[in-house]
């Protein structure tokens, strides 16, 4: 009996330590973004399969730029300096993009957004 409440407290320690694990690890969560927006992005926006990696790699990037640049700054820095990086965002993806698809993507987003429940 003490044999398996130990295996079973083992077990349970076990899994809880590789679920935080993998839940802060970036390289896995990148992957993790690129199976579930891969293929609305290449179905509704028209990229290839190439360019929807390249948008949520970019998109990623940002993220983690914005969550540590814009943490410790008041409210007037935090909306000028997220200006900034959208302004650097867009500039990137024309790099790849046809402006047909930067037009389609900037849509897709924008109904996504609509979509999403509204915070209270």
């Amino acid at each position: 009996m003490k044999k398996l409440l130990f295996l079973t407290l083992l077990f349970s320690a076990l899994i809880a330590t590789t679920t935080n694990a993998q839940a802060g690890d970036p390289p896995s969560m990148l992957e993790q973004m690129k199976v579930k927006q891969r293929p609305a992005l290449v179905e509704k926006v028209q990229l290839t399969e190439a360019q929807a990696d390249k948008v949520i790699e970019l998109n990623y990037d940002m993220r983690m730029q914005a969550a540590t640049k814009l943490k410790d700054l008041n409210e007037a820095d935090r909306s000028k300096k997220l200006a900034e990086l959208k302004a650097e965002k867009e500039k990137k993806l024309a790099e790849f993009l046809s402006p047909e698809q930067l037009k389609a993507l900037n849509t897709y987003y924008a109904d996504m957004g609509k979509n999403m429940p509204k915070k209270d």
